[in-house]
């Protein structure tokens, strides 16, 4: 059987495919310089003025890491500065008062110095002192005598014995004819004791001795007969 096509020209028929483009059309430029961007990401364009391969943060220098400076050198730096004003101080200090100190009428001699007497000191050296012959005179009997003992550290505990030069006899004293009087008790450091003993002595040099009170010798002065 023969199939009548329908009538008229091929302009006038309807393709059933895509149709052609216009004559003169031509695709519009991709922006990314012909790439397509289809399935891609949009990567972010760096900033003008940031040198490439920069993340634009905050510039850091290896300084802001350094540990704090010690304040140690300004305080040493300090003390020796006070410590040579003191110094200085000092020294003048000592300038000035010098001369005055020494030529004040105050500066005397100690007493201990310039104390009369004959120096002593106990056998244990723990004590001393001082001590002298005040006055003597010779009787029928024997010899009286007047003695000052002074402790300079004390306390200072005596007894008193005397012998003839010629016989050497000794003999101990008793409380003499006049006063004042020892009393026997023990001298206090800075105090003295005066008083007047007897010694049943023929006339002539002798010596008196000055012993603790357990009888232990110190020292001796002597006597003219």
């Amino acid at each position: 059987m023969t199939q009548n096509l329908p009538s008229g020209t091929p302009d006038d028929r309807t393709p059933n495919g895509p149709q052609a483009p216009p004559a003169g059309w031509a695709p519009a430029p991709l922006s990314d310089g012909g790439r397509p961007s289809v399935g891609r990401a949009t990567r972010s364009q760096p900033v003008a003025g940031d040198p490439l391969g920069t993340s634009g943060l905050p510039a850091v220098t290896i300084d802001e890491f350094a540990p704090p400076r010690s304040r140690l050198p300004l305080v040493v730096v300090a003390v020796a500065l006070l410590a040579a004003a003191l110094i200085w101080a000092g020294t003048t200090w000592r300038a000035q008062s010098g001369p005055t100190a020494e030529g004040s009428p105050s500066a005397r001699p100690t007493a201990t110095s310039s104390a009369p007497g004959l120096p002593f000191v106990t056998p244990d050296e723990r004590f001393t002192g001082r001590w002298e012959i005040l006055q003597h005179q010779w009787t029928d009997s024997g010899l009286e005598v007047e003695i000052r003992v002074a402790a300079e550290r004390g306390p200072i505990t005596y007894s008193f014995a005397a012998f003839g030069n010629n016989d050497m006899q000794s003999t101990s004293a008793s409380p003499g004819s006049q006063n004042p009087k020892f009393t026997g008790l023990p001298i206090a450091s800075g105090r003295d004791e005066t008083g007047w003993l007897f010694f049943p002595l023929e006339r002539g040099p002798s010596t008196i001795i000055l012993a603790t009170a357990s009888g232990n010798q110190m020292s001796a002065l002597p006597v003219a007969g």
